[in-house]
């Protein structure tokens, strides 16, 4: 239920307030989650350095929220041929996550259409990526 209110939140375009104040009133109202395996990589390959945490939302959700690892890189402008910089690093691994868990899959496409070689679809959400303590909003 929570889940739902927060991706509504984020679509309807809320304030970071809200959705902070949102996330942090769900937080308190879950047990303790452990971070599962895969993204405790994530986190440590993007702190690392050796990748980079690509928010493919659209700007006004970026706008609302976003997290303070991410870079925005969103999916109508993957579908057009536009590509963050940052992101064409042939070095570098690409995790993708959106609002929850859909876009991805096209952006992932577009991405490997501009040569990115190394490109990964996450498949929480925004939402559930924050519930699990992955990283804090921006």
């Amino acid at each position: 239920m929570m889940v739902r209110v927060l991706i509504a939140a984020i679509v309807a375009r809320s304030s970071n307030a809200f959705l902070q104040s949102a996330t942090r009133t769900a937080r308190r109202g879950l047990a303790a989650r452990v971070l599962p395996p895969h993204l405790e990589t994530v986190k440590a390959d993007v702190a690392g350095g050796d990748a980079l945490l690509l928010d493919v939302r659209e700007p006004h959700e970026w706008a609302a929220a976003h997290f303070a690892s991410a870079t925005s890189a969103p999916l109508s402008a993957l579908q057009q041929g536009a590509c963050p910089k940052e992101a064409l690093d042939a070095t570098k691994r690409l995790y993708l996550h959106c609002a929850a868990g859909i876009r991805v899959h096209p952006a992932k496409a577009a991405l490997e259409a501009l040569g990115c070689d190394d490109v990964v679809a996450l498949q929480e959400g925004i939402s559930e990526l924050y519930e699990l303590g992955f990283d804090d909003l921006a």
